[in-house]
């Protein structure tokens, strides 16, 4: 029996790894992710960090977007998140699906600790596991890594936290502080805060509502616990912290998001029916999606399985049955916590289509930073997952019930026949609309007859036989079916071929520039269409050698556009300037290095037809001028830049506030040559007869350095977001180097928080014996 009852206690985690496996086992044999983000941003962004790091170089800076954009401090890259160092040793396409797929398995181990830890029963446990794991937020989003590997945690952080509020142990502070780290650097700000701010409210909960009995000065102590392992965790992840906060310090969302933009993915409440059943508006899977243009299905989707949302109910009608006699249902004390929890999340959610995010947003710190309030989801998606584990423990059979439970079987297997009905004999030629919504009560109908089965023909309570195990694993089974079945095709594959560097790619002359509504259209529209993820999937081979943002790096292309969620704010103000431009922008954008356009918009004195343009006289990155103008902000430089007399090829923007103009004669003859470009490093030669300014169109940054022939030089900001060095009358070297500012205080943070855990986690296990 004892031996029966282990295997039934982890039978879910083997349920879960299987499910895992049927949903993604084109990963495992070496198909590749592609949809949206993998290909977009994450993919490109590793394959370089990761051969820059082969080929000793700390990947600090990527050449190849907007005129050079910091790398390692893009938070979303997560080069030191230790699970994508995998990429070291295996191939990118392969590492990056192996990487997502073991997250997921992850995300239901902490979870299985966790309500392990609240005293859920095994099944109560598996329930959890699925629904979080596998449910819609989790898998819907696969792709989005740094989001879904942030998610991972929250359960491990919820269980270490509650582990420290009960037994207050040296070991536990490190394990905490190991693991806050891991979240920081899995490389999703949003999703960690969110996940620290809910695991706050239940560390105050828990305080003032224990479980079991603590002394006051003890909750007070545990908390203080907590607090200085979220810190240890700050110091494990400082080594990315400090460039990430340098980069948002200089980006465009320094100063918040506006409003409008920030809120743009907001939670309809009519959404609130998909948790029912997931595809009530169909799924861009097969191309039903019927909100065209009103929404992204993977932002929006948060189903946990029928049966689980049932659970999760019961649980709440549980607790108003049992509230007067919680010391004899304990798994129950916790609802109102999870209830409020996943009620504020779904709120929040709903963003400008409630009552409170404006306020929030105008007076609350952070509201202005994070967008996509439907993000919030994240909450829900956990909360209602732990509802469900602690609903299955009032799963009875009583008269009641079993009335009831006939009722709803018939009203299932109801809608599912009136449903094929509608199907077969009233809908329309066109009428999609139909067709969406009677498939999504057919499914509602089979999940409401299947979950009406289970209850009918679970077994006796009290029993433990082999007949209770089996129904256990029915309802496992059927919890996992339908997670399998809602999330099927979200998450399309292709052949490793997508990645594969020897596709014949045409080199644009100089740097290519996207004009942006032209960007969107070919992407979404063409490629990567929100509603119908098979287009890409058709396409696959012509979205490869698109050269969209981000896909250029594949094939060493540099473009002027950028797609990093961070970007400086310099340079998305110029890319502003040529958006409004226009076909005046051709001065613009030789200026930035670009010789070649994607869209619409002929800018003046260009070649070509449709939607490629080519400049007549072929850019350069680096060129001298000899006049200078001086001014002391970027508005300043704005106004110089869109000066119709303006010529980059005579003149320099530089913003300084201590400028001496030379007294020495400009020269009459230069020459650049280029010695050497590599991401971190850049040399050149420089040739002059007079004094003049060496003018180069990557993007100027906090840590880039100068030297001329040796010697440390000023190097500007120069035409609002490029760089320029003052060159003098002769023959000199000039070496640009980028060292991120703060590098070497967070490596030596890192590494002394990361020694201090371990040191803390070895205490504990060596004074493990006394404290038992």
């Amino acid at each position: 029996m004892t031996k029966r009852r282990e295997i039934t206690q982890w039978l879910p985690l083997a349920i879960l790894a299987i499910a895992t496996v049927l949903l993604f086992y084109p990963l495992i044999f070496g198909r590749a992710l592609f949809w949206g983000l993998p290909s977009l941003q994450f993919y490109p962004w590793r394959q370089f960090a990761f051969d820059e790091i082969r080929e000793g170089r700390i990947p600090f800076w990527n050449p190849y977007v907007g005129g050079g954009a910091p790398l390692i401090a893009n938070y979303q890259s997560a080069i030191f998140y230790p699970p994508n160092w995998l990429h070291f040793f295996l191939s990118d396409y392969y590492a990056m699906g192996l990487i997502a797929i073991l997250h997921v398995f992850w995300a239901g181990l902490g979870m299985w600790l966790f309500t392990g830890r609240l005293g859920f029963s095994p099944l109560g446990r598996g329930i959890s596991v699925l629904s979080f794991a596998l449910g819609n937020y989790y898998i819907g989003r696969f792709g989005s890594f740094p989001s879904t590997d942030a998610a991972a945690w929250i359960p491990w952080m919820f269980w270490i936290t509650l582990r420290i509020l009960e037994q207050r142990r040296l070991r536990d502070i490190g394990l905490m502080g190991l693991i806050t780290g891991m979240q920081l650097l899995a490389g999703h700000a949003q999703t960690t805060w969110y996940g620290l701010v809910g695991l706050g409210l239940f560390a105050l909960w828990y305080i003032r509502w224990p479980v079991r009995p603590v002394a006051p000065k003890l909750r007070f102590l545990a908390l203080v616990f907590c607090g200085i392992a979220l810190l240890l965790g700050l110091g494990v992840a400082a080594i990315q912290l400090v460039l990430t906060q340098e980069f948002l310090r200089e980006s465009q969302r320094s100063g918040g998001v506006d409003y409008e933009v920030l809120t743009n993915l907001s939670y309809a409440p009519a959404r609130i029916f998909t948790m029912f059943t997931p595809h009530f508006f169909g799924t861009p899977a097969d191309g039903s999606y019927l909100t065209k243009g009103r929404g992204v299905y993977f932002e929006d989707t948060a189903y946990i399985g029928f049966l689980p949302l049932i659970a999760a109910i019961a649980a709440m009608i549980g607790w108003l049955q049992r509230r007067k006699l919680l010391k004899h249902h304990p798994v129950f004390r916790s609802v109102p916590f999870w209830s409020v929890l996943s009620l504020a999340g779904f709120i929040l959610a709903t963003g400008r289509f409630g009552p409170f995010y404006r306020f929030l947003y105008d007076n609350v710190p952070t509201f202005d930073n994070f967008r996509e309030p439907v993000r919030w989801l994240i909450w829900p998606a956990f909360g209602l997952s732990i509802l469900a584990g602690i609903g299955v423990h009032g799963w009875g059979r009583s008269p009641r019930v079993i009335f009831w439970t006939r009722l709803s079987a018939a009203a299932g297997a109801g809608i599912v026949v009136v449903s094929l009905l509608s199907l077969a004999f009233l809908q329309a030629p066109d009428s999609d609309v139909l067709q969406v919504l009677s498939r999504a009560m057919i499914v509602l109908g089979i999940a409401i007859f299947g979950s009406a089965i289970l209850t009918l023909t679970q077994p006796p309570t009290g029993i433990n036989s082999s007949s209770l195990a089996r129904w256990q694993i029915a309802v496992l089974m059927f919890v996992a079916a339908d997670l399998i079945w809602s999330v099927i095709g979200l998450n399309p594959a292709v052949s490793r071929d997508f990645y594969q560097r020897d596709f014949s790619v045409s080199k644009p002359v100089g740097r290519l520039y996207w004009f942006e509504d032209y960007e969107e259209q070919v992407k979404f529209d063409d490629y990567f269409d929100l509603d119908d993820y098979r287009v890409a999937k058709r396409r696959w081979l012509s979205a490869r050698t698109s050269l969209l943002p981000n896909l250029n790096m594949l094939d060493d292309i540099p473009l002027f556009n950028n797609f990093d969620p961070l970007q400086p704010a310099a340079h998305v103000r110029y890319a502003e300037l040529i958006e409004d431009a226009g076909p005046k922008a051709d001065k613009l954008l030789w200026a930035a290095g670009v010789g070649q356009t994607y869209g619409e918009i002929q800018p003046g004195g260009w070649q070509g037809e449709g939607t490629e343009f080519v400049a007549q006289i072929e850019p350069s990155t680096a060129w001298m001028v000899p006049n200078v103008i001086a001014v002391s902000n970027q508005n300043e430089a704005v106004q110089q830049l869109l000066n119709p007399d303006w010529s980059p090829e005579q003149v320099v923007i530089i913003e300084t506030t201590d400028f001496e103009p030379t007294t020495e004669a400009p020269f009459a003859q230069a020459e650049v040559e280029v010695l050497s470009e590599r991401p971190n490093e850049r040399r050149y030669r420089v040739t002059s007869d007079g004094v003049g300014y060496l003018v180069l169109a990557s993007t100027w940054y906090p840590g880039w350095e100068v030297e001329v022939d040796g010697e440390e030089a000023t190097l500007y900001q120069a035409n609002l977001t490029f760089q320029a060095v003052e060159i003098p009358a002769g023959g000199v070297d000039v070496t640009l180097r980028y060292r991120p500012n703060g590098f070497g205080a967070g490596v030596i943070v890192t590494f002394a928080a990361v020694v201090l855990c371990l040191a803390l986690i070895a205490i504990g296990l060596f004074r493990m014996p006394a404290e038992n």
